[in-house]
């Protein structure tokens, strides 16, 4: 294990001083760090059941960083990879989020070979099964899980949660694959590049309704309509992109098409 010698990559994710400051605060985390997984690893009982990073953080930001396997605390790894394997095969443990996980080792941990056996395999099991891939990035909603594969990283993250949307194809993906997991039509727009809409049309919407998506959206999104008349109804939300800040996460659009079903299963 050497964690030492990838400061590099998490000082260009600090940008928190200059270039030779954050450099130096990146080397003093991955020293401390390093001692700190090598005791961790010392006590493997402990470090199966609490370990010393909670929730193993630490890993899963070394993962996110792309530090190659050679380099990870090995044992930790081990009872990572354990871990969602019991969680995603077998439905033991409470449910994982934003879990980063090598592509390579996610299809060994789940006893398959290649992303193609991955879909097929799963794509019977799991129901409903809804696939969307363009270019290097594939999603996966299936069952309770969300998978996005990052091909260009070579990484995956299991129920992607707090992850920001900074990216118009990263919300189109994402529209798409959930318009298809939940069998309803929410129709992306890109109006510029930091102002999007997603809109849905609905039979008329009663008052309880009304009040129950006006409650809801004026809590996540940056503005929103709802129209209804004695015909039909449409709620159109709006997202500004803020790169430095998103304010739209995974986990809203996620809740938006959830409350967006239940609506409309219950007309």
């Amino acid at each position: 294990m050497d964690l030492i010698r990838h400061n590099t990559e998490i000082a260009k994710r600090m940008s928190v001083l200059d270039g030779n400051a954050n450099l130096q605060l990146a080397k003093e985390l991955m020293e401390l760090h390093q001692h700190k997984c090598e005791e961790c690893q010392e006590h493997r009982l402990a470090c199966t059941i609490r370990p010393a990073c909670k929730d193993r953080n630490f890993l899963n930001a070394l993962i996110e960083l792309g530090v190659p396997h050679q380099d990870l605390p090995q044992y930790c790894f081990q009872q990572h990879i354990d871990k969602i394997r019991r969680y995603v095969l077998e439905k033991k443990g409470i449910r994982l989020i934003d879990r980063r996980v090598p592509i390579r080792n996610l299809l060994k941990a789940l006893g398959v070979s290649s992303i193609r056996q991955f879909n097929s395999k799963f794509s019977s099991k799991w129901s409903p099964y809804a696939m969307i891939r363009r270019h290097n990035t594939m999603l996966v909603a299936a069952d309770e899980y969300i998978f996005h594969f990052d091909f260009a990283r070579g990484i995956v993250i299991l129920n992607p949660s707090e992850i920001g949307i900074d990216r118009l194809e990263t919300a189109q993906l994402y529209v798409d694959v959930l318009n298809k997991y939940y069998d309803i039509n929410g129709v992306f727009r890109a109006h510029t590049s930091n102002w999007w809409t997603i809109r849905f049309d609905l039979s008329p919407l009663s008052k309880d309704s009304t009040d129950s998506l006006h409650s809801f959206l004026t809590t996540t999104f940056e503005s929103h309509h709802i129209v209804t008349d004695k015909d039909s109804s449409y709620v159109t939300v709006d997202i500004i992109l803020d790169r430095e800040h998103p304010s739209v996460q995974v986990r809203d659009l996620i809740n938006l098409f959830t409350k967006m079903f239940g609506v409309i299963g219950s007309k």
